[in-house]
């Protein structure tokens, strides 16, 4: 049910473990659909739902605060281990973007909750804002420094700059900070270097750089397209051990580059 707790499938549970470095994790979506209006946007196909009804935001009947609230009275006495937040970790939110303005009162209503509930490990992804609680892994969707990539690919979120800023003053506030850098183009989708990128990165001082390719688009399945991603998995490789930055390849897309020689 929209706005209920629940364990995260496929690419959405690998990446909920890369980012909270848990195995059991958990999930809430505030709600279904969002408006930021990227065009690359996986939501749609995922939930069967034109672009059109995604960008309309579908709210839960009741806040999920409140439908959390009550799961998590139902696993206690059952005696379920769910309310043992110490040793899990939960993820907000795969089908929306937690910060958009109808949703963050609820983000952080939840986040508040689950703080006193004992998860030491909270983690979002947004491309419009952060957390005003602490010890809350805060993440950023950025695959360009490009403002006219932005605005075609994007046009509704924050531009890059400003969410450098706000991974910097997380990073200041000891939150512990991730970039998500996916899906990243290929030259044939938008040509650019990834280097300028990751010393945005590093300058904001960002903990974890998840990284993957761009799906659903031929042009990113090319004999290039595979050279590209593979070359660029070897510079991050290097880039995050010289500076001490965590780095996780989506596992689809080592899989995509694996039969390039050399492989990372």
């Amino acid at each position: 049910m929209l706005g209920e707790v629940y364990v995260p499938k496929g690419l959405a549970l690998e990446t909920a473990r890369a980012v909270l470095e848990l195995e059991d994790v958990y999930a809430c979506n505030v709600a279904l659909g969002c408006s930021n209006g990227c065009l690359y946007c996986y939501g749609p196909l995922s939930c069967k739902k034109k672009r059109e009804e995604w960008l309309q935001v579908r709210m839960p009947k009741d806040k999920p605060v409140d439908l959390v609230r009550r799961q998590f009275v139902k696993s206690t006495l059952k005696n379920q281990a769910l309310t043992d937040g110490a040793s899990k970790g939960f993820f907000i939110s795969f089908f929306t973007d937690p910060f958009l303005p109808v949703n963050r009162r609820a983000t952080e209503d939840l986040l508040q909750f689950l703080v006193k509930q004992g998860f030491t490990r909270a983690a979002t992804l947004s491309k419009l804002g952060i957390s005003a609680h602490l010890n809350v892994r805060t993440g950023m969707s950025i695959v360009s420094l490009d403002e006219a990539f932005r605005k075609q690919y994007e046009p509704n979120t924050l531009p890059f700059k400003s969410r450098i800023k706000l991974l910097h003053s997380a990073s200041l506030a000891n939150d512990y900070t991730w970039a998500s850098m996916e899906p990243y183009p290929t030259s044939a989708i938008w040509k650019q270097p990834i280097e300028p990128l990751l010393e945005e990165l590093k300058a904001s001082e960002v903990n974890l750089i998840v990284f993957g390719k761009w799906n659903y688009d031929k042009r990113a399945r090319t004999e290039q397209a595979k050279q590209e991603y593979a070359d660029n998995i070897n510079v991050l490789t290097d880039f995050c051990k010289s500076n001490n930055i965590r780095l996780h390849v989506k596992s689809e897309t080592l899989e995509f580059v694996s039969s390039v020689g050399g492989k990372p």
